[in-house]
């Protein structure tokens, strides 16, 4: 059965202003999106947090984005692959999570007026 990206979206879009973990799978759908369809996992926490920090004085839950993860998978939104990542540090690479959207071009229909995406004006 295919997921229903765009109620999932518009679901999470509703209740956003709650925070927590709805806001944590929003935000996860959004870098998705910027990222073309996959993410490593590791790579998703960076974006994350990067984010949160900029938002103000709060940290990433890890438990939540796993938790998250978990949910927007059942929901069929996102698979996720346990996968070798390559990097300069290791020969044999990293293990880490592949995080791919199921649908990017429904995504990004339910998020193209979402002013989150938006490029940055400039003044």
């Amino acid at each position: 059965m295919k997921a229903d990206i765009k109620k999932v979206v518009r679901e999470l879009l509703a209740k956003e202003s709650e925070g927590g973990l709805t806001k944590i799978k929003l935000d996860t759908v959004r870098a998705l999106i910027h990222y073309h369809g996959a993410i490593w996992k590791s790579e998703l926490v960076q974006e994350l947090t990067l984010q949160a920090t900029a938002a103000g004085p709060r940290k990433l839950d890890l438990g939540q984005l796993n938790k998250g993860l978990q949910e927007l998978q059942s929901a069929g939104v996102v698979r996720v692959k346990k996968a070798l990542r390559a990097t300069l540090h290791s020969s044999g690479g990293v293990e880490d999570e592949l995080i791919s959207i199921t649908d990017l071009h429904e995504a990004y229909a339910s998020l193209a007026k979402d002013k989150a995406l938006a490029p940055a004006k400039r003044a």
